[in-house]
């Protein structure tokens, strides 16, 4: 991995005075990727740290919490806040030896709630921009619990705000029918750049609530609400992808538009608009299809957590 040689070579044990000038035990390591330190040993608690991989840390006692891959242990560092035994240096075998137990009152999972529904097609993400990976997708009319937000995501047309779901995964404060009372929830704290294959996080909450993890699609790498604008006389928004569909809506030459996704009908391409109806891309200026877009396709939002590679081969 080429990591530096201060960070390889860390030292096994520190003893820290406590408050109450006792010294107890402290285990160094480090991050293999970014990961984040929590307020509990929980995938949906805020975070009070980010560590970017490589970045040291030391460790003081364990315990119980979400399972990440193959493993419940988290451990408490001396910052007061847990993170995953997953996503540290494997430099320690067994963490519950060398480590006292941080008790059965750190196992607690504290959260806000707060509940809310999706206004549009959504792409929930592992981390608040839209060059983070899509965990779920979304239909209009889901509902979905909030459990904390942050003022520091990708600005999605004016809006900087996330909102970390019960999903364990993000969506744009845009995309709900209103804006969240945020003096109710929790702030996320610090988010580190995510990747999927690298956090596989269960997040423990009931099967309503989870979704399948979807992988980002080959061709189109989601992106999110993106504006176009009209450039034929007029554009006809229909009620499906199709000539022969119902016409819902007209819109006028050089009139801004706001695009969910993509249908492709024999060859075709069509777009749904932010006002549900399907207008041809070749009535837009620009070509939403594009590799530059990058927009996904609307079957991916037709059951929770479609997406390619999750159907039949």
């Amino acid at each position: 991995m080429g990591l530096p040689l201060l960070l390889r070579v860390l030292p096994l044990t520190a003893l820290l005075s406590s408050a109450s000038g006792e010294t107890t035990a402290a285990i160094g390591t480090f991050a293999d990727v970014n990961t984040e330190c929590k307020t509990c040993p929980h995938s949906l608690c805020p975070n009070i740290l980010a560590f970017e991989q490589g970045e040291s840390a030391n460790v003081t006692c364990w315990t119980r919490g979400t399972r990440i891959i193959d493993t419940t242990l988290w451990l408490r560092s001396t910052s007061d806040c847990y993170v995953t035994e997953y996503d540290l240096n494997d430099n320690i075998t067994d963490y519950t030896s060398a480590l006292p137990y941080c008790g059965p009152g750190s196992e607690d999972e504290d959260l806000t709630l707060e509940d809310a529904t999706l206004k549009y097609k959504t792409e929930c993400r592992i981390c608040p921009t839209i060059s983070c990976d899509t965990v779920a997708y979304l239909k209009e009319e889901t509902d979905v619990g909030l459990t904390c937000w942050t003022s520091d995501g990708q600005v999605i047309i004016d809006d900087p705000y996330w909102m970390k779901t019960t999903n364990n995964c993000y969506v744009a404060q845009k995309n709900l029918y209103s804006k969240p009372d945020i003096t109710y929830l929790d702030p996320c704290g610090p988010i580190p750049y995510l990747e999927i294959e690298k956090h596989f996080n269960e997040n423990g909450t009931s099967e309503v609530d989870r979704r399948d993890a979807a992988p980002e699609p080959e061709i189109f790498a989601p992106s999110y609400l993106i504006n176009v604008t009209v450039g034929e006389d007029h554009a006809l928004c229909r009620s499906c992808a199709q000539e022969t569909c119902r016409v819902e809506r007209r819109y006028v030459f050089n009139q801004e538009v706001w695009l969910q996704c993509l249908v492709d009908t024999n060859g075709t391409w069509w777009s749904e608009t932010t006002d549900f109806c399907y207008v041809k891309n070749t009535d837009f200026w620009q070509s939403p299809e594009g590799d530059y877009y990058r927009n996904p396709l609307c079957e991916y939002f037709e059951e929770p957590g479609a997406g390619p590679g999750n159907g039949d081969d």
